[in-house]
């Protein structure tokens, strides 16, 4: 546990410098995370001190913006694909069956709670996670880990796969996750004292890293790819000792900031101009309550006379009102200016932010014609996708766990022949599938592709007008079921390749069997016989 407990020291020092940079932009982009403690509520402090909102507001309709254009819950915003291309429309089937399920699924668990959560860190600091896992009344369980809580770790190609974080549960809670026999002596101490169980907390550590010893052909906890270990720092002890098949953590970033795990936040790209906004702010309320309430400028012998209330009537002498006293004084700053510069500010934040992307849907101003629609929805995407790309990378891990655990649940139907492999040791297994993203940012992304296959088809009408024999470069019935699946068709609206061969099979023997009933000879009919003399 030494050794464990210097690994877990060293990555935390490696993560200290942006533990300093995610304390600053919380400041202006997520202050009710300010506090600490996992239970504490966001206080008036958390505010203090913020002169403009743009940033905060920005983060929270690109990270609104993830949850609705990315993983949108009211509609079915991924599917599974066979990685296999050559396994046949029954495994394809499946596999989207199996998508319909999962969509269900996520929608009873409170995946989009936790990952509306997770999208906050994500865009607001850079770097989001989100553990999953079974839960013991069944069905799967999320639960969102702050930025800032947990140290990892990648392999050599930059997969995530070694995970340590830090958190506090109450005794009640200690002893419902681990049993009160697993915790150590101050711990049950707590719970055997007669005291509120619900009151105090108790330091865990839990770390989830490969295991380099076992024996792939066992199944039980202490031979899985991933070793899990839950330590007590009050106690000084292991509390549960187990594993996962899969990595369970999942660490998004919303860019890559050279080699280390952690990711770039849009507001670190325009820090400079959220500091200038909320100075900029606080000089134009200045120069507002200045223009409302105005400094004035008096002799000294008409100390408490002038009244500066709406109305109100200030006597002056000849002499006083000679030297025009009293007048207002100092109050001839330049509010448009001031507005044009933090104008350019905040324009300058919303667009780090994609706010310009997320208005194009969301505020149709003006009449537009699609073709207009769809140039500036790819222009802006595009902008978007280097992001975009990356949560697809590392949202890879949690979609095959999400896959893995419910299949293990028994919560998808039998899968066919054509969906299963031979691993290398001769054992029959299930293919891991590929994740196919179907929100409207990936279905944008998509239109290029579909837009390809499209004019490809065209030209290929066109040539096979020339030359019939052109057409046999392309097989049509799998460009069509290709692109009915890139728009987002739903499954049970596609007939299976085996009945689409087998009505084409009775279509052709009922075009046979019509052909030859023409082309038979007619029955020859007698003759009528000769009228007798």
């Amino acid at each position: 546990m030494n050794d464990l407990l210097r690994t877990y020291n060293s990555l935390k020092a490696a993560r200290a410098p942006w533990d300093s940079w995610w304390e600053t932009l919380r400041r202006y982009v997520l202050p009710a995370r300010q506090e600490d403690g996992e239970d504490t509520a966001p206080g008036a402090s958390s505010f203090r001190g913020l002169g403009d909102t743009t940033a905060v507001e920005a983060c929270q309709k690109l990270a609104s913006g993830h949850m609705s254009y990315i993983t949108p819950g009211h509609e079915l915003w991924f599917k599974w694909s066979c990685a296999d291309p050559d396994a046949g429309d029954e495994a394809e089937s499946w596999f989207n069956r199996c998508s319909e399920i999962a969509n269900a699924e996520l929608a009873r668990s409170n995946f989009y709670t936790e990952l509306h959560e997770c999208f906050l860190d994500r865009v607001g600091l850079g770097t989001g996670c989100l553990f999953c896992s079974s839960a013991r009344r069944g069905g799967l369980l999320f639960r969102h880990i702050p930025c800032g809580r947990f140290v990892c770790a990648e392999d050599d190609e930059g997969t995530v796969d070694t995970f340590m974080r830090e958190f506090t549960l109450t005794p009640h809670q200690a002893a419902a996750q681990f049993g009160k026999k697993a915790l150590g002596p101050r711990a049950r101490a707590l719970l055997d004292s007669g005291a509120d169980p619900h009151l105090g907390r108790l330091a865990f550590l839990h770390v989830v890293r490969p295991r380099h010893r076992r024996n792939p052909r066992r199944t039980d906890a202490r031979n899985m790819p991933f070793e899990s270990l839950y330590y007590s720092l009050d106690d000084h002890c292991t509390v549960e000792e187990g594993g996962y098949r899969e990595m369970p953590y999942m660490v998004t970033r919303f860019l890559r900031w050279g080699e280390g795990p952690y990711g770039l936040a849009p507001a670190r790209l325009v820090y400079p101009d959220i500091r200038q906004a909320q100075f900029l702010n606080r000089i134009l309320d200045m120069l507002g309550e200045v223009a409302a309430f105005p400094r004035i400028l008096e002799l000294a012998n008409q100390s408490g006379e002038v009244d500066l209330r709406a109305g109100g009537r200030t006597l002056i002498n000849p002499e006083s009102a000679s030297l025009g006293f009293p007048r207002e004084w100092a109050t001839s700053g330049r509010y448009d200016v001031g507005m044009d510069r933090l104008r350019q500010k905040q324009e300058s934040i919303n667009r780090a932010f994609f706010v310009p992307m997320l208005e194009l849907w969301s505020e149709r101003k003006q009449q537009m014609s699609a073709a207009e629609v769809y140039a500036r929805e790819n222009e802006r995407v595009m902008l978007f996708s280097p992001s975009f790309t990356l949560f697809t990378s590392d949202f890879r891990p949690l979609m095959e766990r999400v896959f893995a655990l419910l299949f293990r649940m028994g919560c998808f139907p039998r899968p066919p022949a054509s969906a299963l492999r031979t691993n290398a040791r001769g054992e029959t297994e299930l293919a891991e599938p590929r994740v196919v993203y179907q929100g409207r940012i990936a279905t944008i992304m998509r239109r290029l592709q579909a837009e390809g296959m499209e004019r490809t088809l065209q030209r290929l009408q066109a040539m096979a007008a020339m030359d019939p024999a052109v057409a046999d470069h392309v097989d049509l019935d799998r460009a069509f079921r290709l692109s009915a699946r890139l728009d987002g068709v739903p499954e049970e609206i596609l007939r299976p390749e085996s009945s689409v061969k087998r009505m084409r099979r009775r279509r052709e023997a009922d075009a046979a069997a019509l052909a030859a009933q023409q082309e038979s000879p007619a029955p020859a009919t007698a003759s009528p016989a000769a009228p007798r003399p």
